[in-house]
């Protein structure tokens, strides 16, 4: 099957994690890779998707820890790492809402898995 690629990264299935980023040609440091949409969820939406897969997925709020972000873009799909090869960060527009970026905070090799530090602690063994 193929995706659509993005200019910098696409989607990429990986032998121990399932579904992850990967760089399609080569990344500056400092580059924003990727502006994500989120819908912001509320209290009791983060309470209900708990219970889903959707768990997996969600952000956590940068300005209120009892809401989240449903992250509509690839950063949702990052895998997590200890030292990570870019910084999240957001932004938030008036109109448009939330946004994650991504940027790389080093030199990142096509083919290289894209990762990023999750905001809480993981809920899985961290491996090498």
């Amino acid at each position: 099957m193929d995706c659509l690629e993005y200019t910098l990264i696409r989607p990429m299935a990986t032998a121990d994690k399932g579904r992850g980023v990967i760089a399609v040609s080569d990344i500056a440091a400092g580059n924003v890779i990727e502006q994500s949409c989120t819908i912001e969820l509320g209290a009791a939406d983060c309470e209900a998707v708990r219970v889903t897969l959707i768990e997996d997925y969600y952000f956590a709020h940068p300005v209120d820890d009892k809401c989240g972000l449903m992250v509509l873009g690839l950063a949702s799909l990052c895998n997590h790492a200890e030292t990570p090869n870019v910084d999240t960060s957001f932004i938030h527009d008036d109109k448009l809402g939330w946004f994650v970026l991504l940027t790389a905070n080093q030199t990142i090799a096509a083919g290289t898995e894209i990762t990023r530090r999750y905001a809480c602690p993981p809920w899985f063994q961290i491996t090498a």
